[in-house]
């Protein structure tokens, strides 16, 4: 007999599931990181939403004024160990060389006046990086004895970091740091090896000390070298004074940007903006897809689970779909109906995660935000002021471009650097007693100034509270050009406010992470409870030793790949580059540490103080 199979009706065939569904809370680095690694799985769709209806980018994206001149809430660097971006760049398909500018010099100013000038090092990737071995340490007295060669460099090339950095820097006549000075940074030696940036027990010794009392009683350094060389890397690094600074934030932020490897201060610049150089190429990408959607202007109000918005009454038709984490819903200000979703990755800032918590009865009730409502932001201030032309400078160093149409006299004082990285009480200006900041000549950094008929200065400053509650962006720029004159030592009248022709002036209050005592006890997991994870530079603190971008690109991906396996998702492309490994000077160094700490009685916290830190402590009080 023929069986003949007829198709079942509509109505009785099995429907296909959804695909699962990932709302992604942030359009910074790290929101859109997540959002590239989960879209790379076409069987899953993600939905991004940023606040800002202005540009993509978060926190680090720019967008244009009526006038058609560029805005950036703040210039950010891409540091040489920043390999996780530097592989986001490429991804994307974008040249680094054409989106970014070669590394440049820093030049590092304190209250007292110019300090030094940070070379770029890392010259060659081949470039020998330790003396360990006889034959070459006679390879190192070959080459010094070339004709032309230069000893120091040749020597310099030889010494991990930092000590090559302080070898070869060039510290101004008018730094009051003499050699003795500079050399009782030695004392540090023992904590920095002491302290394994990956290591949660690491984190948890040094997390309740201060970086005041980590420098100054244990490492022993003078107050000369605190002052000039600490204070301001503090202030602009992790952005506050050392004594609001965790020692292990300290010691992790120095560590990552200044001393992991041969020229980890090397630092280079976009080439414009943020947003039109990365983000605009990135979005279109993730947009071509065809399973992204982005969305500009979308505030989220609340997270609950599905049936309910805020923990209040059941949407009629909003319920989700279980199809692993169990169903979300996410509402969006100003919309209708909230969005289902199976998984949410928080990529906002640690002050917004915890608003959040605060208007989510779902979020405030896991165990992992419990003390949320005790993280801090630091407020920055960025100001970009448009100046009427001086004849132009040319032959300038560093950066992209060799020329400025800034006053001769500031031309001359950033002759060396288009960046000058400034710590507080410059000028004995009130406003600046705990602010850092950062002057940048963008004509020498951003094409689209370098071939303007305006000079363009950006002053940035961090820890910048009583900047940002003046409310006149005429008189904050007034206040930018008076700081740069008093970091630069030129007159105020150089950089007078009547040269302005344009300025802007962005404050993002309490909105950048801040790494103060205890900070790394409040950093989360990446996953925050069912369905919910989070990423960004203040999330896994004791993870992966990276920061600011790199750490937002890491954890971008990381939640992405827990995200993915929560949800069986194949693949998401969520691969990290580990950080870059210790020297061989450094290895030797936490092998001599871990023997000593495995001989000292159970419970001890730091290494001993240097043997001449209460010495020096002593001079200090009587002065």
């Amino acid at each position: 007999m023929l069986h003949v199979l007829l198709p079942l009706p509509l109505s009785l065939a099995a429907a296909s599931p959804p695909p699962p569904h990932i709302v992604v809370v942030g359009g910074g680095w790290a929101g859109y990181t997540a959002a590239e690694a989960l879209s790379a799985d076409p069987a899953c769709k993600v939905t991004l939403l940023e606040a800002s209806p202005r540009a993509a980018g978060g926190l680090a994206g720019g967008w244009r004024t009526p006038g058609g001149r560029p805005v950036e809430a703040g210039i950010h660097g891409f540091w040489r160990e920043y390999k996780n971006t530097f592989k986001v760049i490429d991804d994307i398909g974008l040249d680094a060389d054409e989106v970014l500018g070669p590394f440049t010099p820093s030049a590092l100013v304190s209250k007292n006046g110019p300090v030094a000038v940070a070379p770029v090092l890392a010259t060659a990737e081949a470039s020998t990086t330790a003396a360990t071995t006889p034959d070459a340490l006679l390879e190192l007295l070959r080459r010094a004895s070339m004709p032309g060669a230069d000893p120091l460099k040749q020597i310099a090339d030889l010494l991990p970091a930092p000590l090559d950095t302080a070898l070869l820097a060039e510290f101004s006549e008018r730094s009051p740091l003499s050699l003795l000075d500079r050399a009782s940074g030695v004392g540090l030696l023992a904590c920095w090896a002491d302290f394994r940036q990956e290591d949660a027990d690491s984190w948890a010794r040094y997390d309740d000390v201060s970086a005041e009392t980590l420098f100054k009683d244990y490492g022993g350094v003078t107050d000369p070298l605190y002052d000039e060389l600490v204070a301001p890397l503090l202030h602009v690094l992790p952005m506050g004074p050392g004594y609001d600074i965790s020692a292990a934030a300290a010691l992790s932020c120095f560590h990552v940007f200044a001393l992991q490897s041969r020229g980890a201060f090397d630092v280079r610049w976009c080439r414009g903006g943020i947003t039109e150089k990365i983000f605009r190429p990135w979005q279109e990408r993730l947009e071509a897809r065809g399973n992204v959607v982005l969305r500009g202007g979308a505030r989220v109000s609340g997270i609950a689970p599905a049936g309910a918005v805020d923990g209040a009454a059941a949407v009629d038709g909003a319920a989700a779909t279980a199809t692993g984490c169990g169903g979300l819903l996410v509402q969006v200000l100003g919309d209708e109906t909230p969005l289902a979703c199976d998984a949410i990755v928080l990529a906002v800032g640690a002050t917004s995660a915890a608003r959040l918590c605060e208007s989510s009865p779902l979020l405030a009730s896991l165990p992992a935000t419990q003390r949320f409502g005790e993280l801090r932001g630091v407020t920055c201030v960025a100001v970009r002021v448009y100046l009427q032309p001086a004849p132009r400078t040319t032959g300038l160093l560093g950066g992209s471009h060799a020329s400025t149409l800034l006053p001769p006299a500031v031309a001359a004082a950033m002759r060396a650097s288009p960046v000058t990285v400034c710590g507080p009480e410059i000028g004995g200006m009130a406003e600046l007693s705990e602010a850092g900041f950062c002057v940048y000549d963008l004509q020498r950094m951003h094409d689209e100034h370098a071939a303007g008929d305006l000079a363009v200065l950006e002053v940035d400053f961090y820890r910048a509270e009583r900047i940002a509650d003046v409310d006149d962006d005429h008189a904050v720029a007034r206040l930018a050009l008076e700081a740069a004159a008093a970091a630069l030592g030129v007159p105020a009248a150089t950089l007078d406010p009547s040269l302005i022709v344009d300025v802007a002036v962005v404050r993002a209050r309490r909105a950048v992470s801040h790494f103060a005592l205890g900070s790394a006890a409040l950093s989360p997991g990446l996953r925050l409870g069912e369905g919910v994870y989070a990423c960004g530079d203040w999330v896994d603190r004791t993870g992966h030793a990276s920061w600011s971008t790199e750490k937002a690109v890491v954890t971008g991906r990381q939640a992405a790949a827990a995200v993915g396996r929560s949800l069986g998702l194949r693949a998401v492309d969520a691969q990290v580059i580990p950080a870059a490994e210790d020297t061989p000077q450094l290895a030797v160094l936490r092998k001599i540490s871990a023997a000593l700490r495995a001989a000292a009685p159970t419970g001890t916290a730091l290494p001993p103080p240097a043997p001449w830190a209460a010495l020096l402590k002593a001079v200090s009080s009587q002065r």
